[in-house]
């Protein structure tokens, strides 16, 4: 079965029409993963049981993104269970060596940091603290009374430990919305450990929370793409989504809810939306995203926490439990969180995980800070450097007109070092797009902020309808965290993606069908071929 191609006009049919489609074009393609063969199971299809041990492997290794795969060994263990149809169960059985093997990963894995056993496993962003939180419940309901043989807690006891946790990360998503604002990238991994909330939890109230935050997770979607393309600022982002709506992550999940872009088979979220019998795209969104004839349209919102309100929050500087929400900000190195940050290093073990490496690295220094009651000072005083990953309050717009979009995250962090965070962007079709960035570096791969992805310095930026004034200030000295010393900026202006292209006067003008973008520099350009 071929994939559709990308199509910038609102299909016809309905949401459940393409979600049975998008279950249709998996079965009929060759790919294979634990999401594809869980449709495949579910339909009654032959499955390859190799796919889903190789998952089961890497959970057994506590490999990074090991949480992303037991999702779907979840999903296929609830779908395979006499569970009545209404609490998830599909009618279809698993040999029984092969459920055992899959409870055995499920029973093993490590849900937690205060759980025992170092790995390297990301476990506090936003979208990785939903997913393993998620999966420690869910894992609890469906085995109750075994004993999860790495925390020694029965499933019920699992439950109640992780309950909490995802209640209060719903409870900041109702009220400061995320953290990793309007991600292409990491919407796709909010999506399934809710997803699986709402279709499995025996928990009425906790099937509709869940199920609230999914829309408006989608909501987000729907106010901040342009036919198709999820083109708008970014809290996290990577080089290839930025450049090409085709390839965001959450490509095939804007096809379901519009059918604008193309579907991807194997994708974690549009195969648990288009699997789900409890989960209803409100009519709305639908709407929202299909309305593309509208002549101007303005979204503007607001996201995140600041620190400095913290207790207005519900907030300490003390509990490990406080300190993962400052984490799923990425605060490590904040004036307010550095200490937590560093005994729930002392506590978990986390000088042995690999993303801590340069916190490793410089442990006797990090001691001599601490002993000397010096490290909030530093903190403060390398405040624009040490804290680039973090991400607070922000304030976003978002312009639409048939033609053209145009997103920009508002004054945000001015003059502060940048990790992923993607600050404007002009849309104007799924390749056709135009941003800015400042290098992090001259790398195209491995850490960010590199030479697209991120910035090395944020700029100051402000939007009033289709207009963005994109100002930076570089700072030539060597940051301690990071050496920030690409003494330029750059624009991504592909000329091949629009109809024409033209340069007056220190202008680059360019057209898409009715759409034009033009792009200004303070300082002489010249162009690269990327």
């Amino acid at each position: 079965m071929n994939t559709p191609n990308y199509s910038d006009q609102p299909a016809s049919s309905s949401y459940a029409e393409r979600c049975a489609a998008y279950r249709s074009l998996t079965r009929g393609e060759p790919a294979s993963g634990p999401y594809t063969e869980l449709i495949r199971l579910i339909a009654g299809d032959r499955v390859n049981t190799d796919e889903i041990f190789g998952a089961c492997d890497k959970i057994d290794a506590r490999e990074d993104c090991a949480d992303f795969r037991l999702h779907a060994i979840l999903a296929i263990l609830y779908r395979t269970s006499d569970r009545p149809a209404q609490h998830g169960g599909a009618g279809v059985r698993l040999d029984p060596e092969v459920r055992t093997r899959l409870e055995r990963s499920v029973l093993g894995f490590k849900y937690w940091p205060d759980e025992p056993g170092i790995d390297s496993m990301c476990t506090w962003t936003e979208n990785h603290q939903i997913m393993f939180a998620a999966a420690g419940y869910l894992a609890g309901q469906l085995l109750p009374d075994r004993v999860f043989t790495n925390s020694g807690r029965t499933g019920r006891q699992q439950m109640n430990r992780f309950r909490p946790r995802i209640e209060r990360w719903m409870d900041l998503r109702f009220r400061s919305g995320f953290s990793e604002w309007l991600s292409h990238v990491y919407y796709n991994e909010d999506l399934p450990p809710l997803l699986n909330l709402v279709e499995f939890t025996d928990d009425p109230k906790l099937s509709r929370d869940a199920s609230m935050v999914v829309d408006l997770l989608l909501l987000d979607i729907a106010l901040n793409q342009f036919r198709g393309t999820f083109g708008s600022t970014h809290g996290r982002s990577y080089e290839a989504g930025k450049k090409s709506g085709r390839v965001e992550s959450t490509a095939p999940v804007v096809w379901l809810i519009c059918g604008m872009n193309q579907p991807a088979v194997g994708n974690m979220s549009a195969t648990l939306l288009a699997t789900s019998s409890r989960y209803r795209l409100p009519s709305v969104i639908g709407g929202i995203a299909r309305d593309t004839d509208r002549p101007e349209f303005e979204s503007r919102q607001r996201m995140g926490i600041r620190i400095a309100d913290a207790e207005r929050w519900g907030l300490g500087f003390r509990s490990v439990e406080d300190g993962m929400v400052f984490l799923s900000l990425e605060a490590y190195l904040h004036e307010r969180t550095a200490a937590l940050t560093l005994r729930m290093l002392d506590e978990w073990n986390w000088w042995e995980n690999s993303f801590f490496a340069p916190f490793a690295a410089h442990r006797r220094l990090i001691g001599f800070l601490r002993a000397a009651g010096l490290l909030r000072a530093l903190a403060r005083w390398k405040a624009r450097d040490l804290t680039r990953n973090t991400r607070e309050e922000v304030n976003l717009i978002t312009y639409r007109t048939p033609d053209a979009m145009q997103s920009c995250a508002q004054d945000y962090r001015a003059g502060y070092g940048g990790d992923q965070q993607h600050v404007w962007q002009a849309t104007l079709g799924s390749e056709a797009v135009v941003f800015t960035t400042h290098p992090g570096s001259r790398g195209r791969k491995g850490a960010t902020p590199n030479y697209w992805a991120g910035s090395g310095t944020l700029p100051r930026a402000a939007q009033y309808r289709t207009v963005v004034i994109c100002h930076y200030r570089l700072n030539p000295s060597r940051g301690l965290y990071h050496t920030n010393r690409e003494l330029y900026t750059h624009a991504w202006f592909p000329q091949d993606a629009f109809d024409e292209v033209r340069e007056a006067a220190g202008w680059v003008f360019a057209r898409r069908g009715d759409g034009y973008v033009a792009l200004w520099s303070q300082k002489p350009y010249r162009w690269e071929h990327d």
